[in-house]
């Protein structure tokens, strides 16, 4: 099974993983829960959400404007959850996880320490679903963390992207962006534009979004006149297949390991 195909049915694992412990929950007696809303999945951040097409940033921007997102959801405040006293959400809290001090915990290659719970329905769910939880923290720690660091780490040096970047910058900066060294630069720049401002300055935001999709759009042009997403995208392939092979050995365990999962959840559910 490739990385990717086992993460896609991580992803369905996970799913199911969340049915499970609400099953859990309800056994021990709670019927009321926040409305939970599913992580985002890791993206690479090397490059803005921007299309490279100019025409595409010139509409949207990087699409930074706080009025193009969901206004604050107010409904929440009153929903049945909130309304429970804080001795429940304590206990549906502890219920769920365990005690703090009831934790696995697995030391990254940079000296950080990232944990999961031991205890509480999530703990028992997924040790009858991974079996032994340090070794699940390990495993799935490299294959979504580690595999796409090490993938990403060498790509600003890749020599593809170097023999860009130069005429990029050029680009960038006689377009009125000096002391732009990576698109990331031109994002943080965008980005920046809306701090301070309030929701309900209309002036301000139209201002500030009047700049970002100039910024953008100056950043989609130069991307794409001196190609810089194909240099980006063959340096991350060769990254990928050096990461691949050098983790060679997790990755075939962490396949086996998501199988079984899988296999497990459907037969968990069944009961």
């Amino acid at each position: 099974m490739a990385w990717d195909s086992a993460q896609q049915q991580y992803e369905e694992v996970q799913d199911n993983e969340r049915r499970l412990i609400r099953s859990c929950l309800v056994e021990k007696g709670f019927e009321i829960f926040p409305e939970e809303s599913v992580p985002p999945k890791e993206t690479d951040d090397s490059r803005p959400s921007v299309s490279s097409d100019p025409v595409e940033a010139a509409r949207v921007g990087y699409g930074y404007d706080p009025r193009r997102l969901p206004k604050p959801d107010s409904v929440a405040d009153n929903s049945a959850y909130a309304k429970t006293p804080d001795s429940y959400k304590s206990a549906l809290t502890l219920a769920k996880y365990g005690p703090p001090s009831e934790a696995v915990s697995f030391t990254t290659p940079n000296g950080t320490i990232v944990d999961i719970p031991r205890a509480g329905c999530t703990g028992e769910i997924r040790e009858a679903l991974y079996g032994d939880l340090k070794e699940f923290l390990r495993l799935s720690f490299t294959a979504e963390n580690l595999v796409r660091l090490d993938t990403s780490s060498g790509i600003k040096e890749h020599p593809k992207v170097l023999a860009v970047v130069g005429p990029w910058r050029k680009c960038v900066k006689e377009a009125g962006y000096s002391g732009i060294q990576f698109p990331r630069d031109m994002r943080d720049k965008a980005r920046d534009l809306y701090k301070g401002i309030e929701r309900s300055d209309e002036e301000a935001l139209d201002a500030a979004a009047a700049s970002e999709i100039k910024i953008a759009t100056v950043e989609a042009t130069c991307t794409r006149s001196v190609a810089l997403d194909e240099a980006v995208a063959a340096a991350r392939a060769e990254g990928s297949v050096k990461s691949l092979a050098k983790y060679e050995p997790d990755l075939v365990a962490w396949n086996a390991l998501v199988r079984e999962a899988s296999a497990k959840a459907q037969e968990m559910l069944k009961a």
